[in-house]
């Protein structure tokens, strides 16, 4: 059996442990699970290559259907075992995708195999050529080049962008009346927008310097779809923001932090000020970070 290194063979990893609702009387992976955390794997392929699912594929036109799963095993796992799951894109055809995969527990190999999705249109229904934008995120990713693409600039230009998120994230998602939404701020915010290469807005923020006391702005609409959350687009949203402000001789910048994402601004730097308090009947903190 001949060893896998998972950071040159494969690109993108995912991490789980195994379940007591997975294992048998002798404690081994029951063998019809291995597809199961495949599926989890491959789900976080998608949002890492840029194309979260379904969202990602929607915007091209299509979705994917599994045409052909194989499975090798080599060892089994057990109960409390960490599983290092590999997922590469082996090969694109016209129509079809195959991915190669293997899942290792201690540098163990467990099981190894390949997934062929066939690529669908929902028009019609019928396999239809993968598209440019699809193979072009998946080739990026292979070789570790950028999937994203992050964009500043004036609601005029962003608007479309930013609306899709913030109305997905708030409205949608949160439950924010629309009317508490959109404010006059937005026509004079800098935004900053992430997108994939496709142009799928993914996640927005914005950054308020007019109104504001001198050499102070407000960060504030961070959003990113929840299909896309785990992989930094928060994080680079947020830096844009605080190195727009830099540039522009901001001190100080302060946001409104819903509670529950308060860690993600402490590790930015961001202090808490004053209590909790609510805000659209969510929980939110006063959070500030001195440039």
């Amino acid at each position: 059996m001949r060893a896998f290194f998972m950071t040159t063979e494969f690109p993108f990893h995912h991490r789980l442990r195994v379940r007591w609702s997975e294992v048998d009387a002798q404690r081994v992976v029951f063998n019809g699970h291995y597809l199961n955390y495949l599926d989890t794997a491959i789900s976080d392929y998608w949002r890492a290559v840029g194309l979260p699912y379904p969202e990602g594929l929607a915007h091209l036109g299509g979705d994917i259907f599994v045409r052909r799963n194989v499975l090798e095993y080599h060892a089994p796992a057990r109960l409390d075992d960490w599983l290092d799951i590999g997922v590469r894109c082996e090969r694109i055809g016209r129509s079809s995708m195959t991915m190669a995969w293997a899942m290792l527990a201690s540098g163990r190999l467990l099981v190894s195999g390949e997934t062929v999705y066939v690529f669908t249109s929902l028009a019609t229904g019928r396999p239809a050529p993968v598209p440019e934008a699809l193979r072009s995120q998946l080739e990026r990713h292979g070789l570790a080049a950028p999937v994203h693409a992050l964009q500043c600039g004036d609601w005029a230009s962003l608007a479309p962008s930013a609306r899709a998120v913030r109305t997905a994230v708030f409205i949608e998602e949160q439950a924010i009346p629309e009317s508490e939404e959109w404010d006059d701020d937005d026509a004079q915010a800098l935004h900053a927008v992430v997108t994939n290469l496709a142009g799928l807005a993914l996640a927005t923020g914005r950054l308020i310097t007019q109104g504001m006391p001198e050499g102070e702005a407000k960060i504030g609409r961070m959003a990113v779809l929840r299909s896309s959350r785990g992989v930094g687009l928060g994080e680079q949203v947020l830096q844009a923001l605080i190195g727009a402000a830099g540039q522009q001789g901001v001190q100080a910048v302060t946001l409104h932090a819903q509670t529950s994402a308060q860690a993600f601004y402490q590790r930015a730097g961001f202090e808490p000020q004053g209590p909790v308090f609510d805000e659209v009947g969510i929980p939110h903190i006063v959070m500030t970070l001195r440039l």
